[in-house]
Formats: structure tokens, sequence, C-alpha cells
């Protein structure tokens, strides 16, 4: 990626931080008891389309496919200003999709690498 800057910490650059890996699933609980049962990863967040697992350095997030697209993964790299990168890797001439725009609330925007695999900029910590 060139060195985008994804945060400045006390006016030093830092690298993008992978904060979350998201499986798109089409029966999330099913999938969240394995994690649960299975592995022992805990719970931290769970709404009608999106489960929540802390598993230390990162989290693993399930979310509800749209239709039967199941076994999808994405990763999200965290960055405080999301339109602002967003912007940087267009003009690097990386895939972006739509500007999440300024203000409060969680801001995404989805990007693909040279062959199609998504990656997400996310402020969510």
């Amino acid at each position: 990626w060139g060195g985008v800057l994804a945060t400045r910490t006390l006016g030093h650059p830092m690298q993008f931080q992978l904060k979350r890996v998201i499986l798109f699933c089409n029966d999330i609980e099913k999938v969240a008891e394995f994690y649960e049962q299975k592995l022992g990863l805990k719970r931290v967040l769970t709404t009608n389309s999106l489960i929540d697992f802390d598993t230390g350095v990162a989290h693993l997030a399930l979310h509800k496919a749209k239709g039967n697209v199941a076994n999808q993964t994405k990763i999200a790299f965290y960055c405080e200003e999301v339109s602002k990168v967003r912007a940087e890797m267009i003009a690097k001439g990386i895939e972006m999709g739509k500007d999440p725009g300024d203000g409060p609330g969680v801001k995404t925007c989805d990007g693909k690498d040279p062959e199609g695999n998504v990656f997400q900029l996310s402020n969510r910590p």
C-alpha cells in the first residue's frame, strides 16, 4: 500500500492496524455458537446482523449475509480519518467505494486489491 498513513499519533505516522476479520454467514447464530463453544471465543457484541468476538489482537466479526453469499471474507483496517485515507488511496490508483463523509459515528469504506479481494477502512476501534 506504499506506506499510506492510516493514523497519526503525536505527529508520528503509523501504518495500518488489522483490527477485524469479517465472515459473511447465512446463519450467524450457528456460526457464533461454533466459535464460542468449540474455540472458546468471547462474544462482545450482538445485533440482528452482527456478532463480534474479541480475539485479543483483532476482532472476528460475523455479518449476516445478504442472500446466499456465505464463505466470503473481508479484512478491516483501522484508520481514524476514513474519508482522508480513502482519498489518498484513490490518488494511488486503488479502487475504493463511496466516501462515508465526515461526522460522528462509525465510518467505513470498502476497497479492492488487484485481484478483487475486498478490504475495508473503518474507524471502529
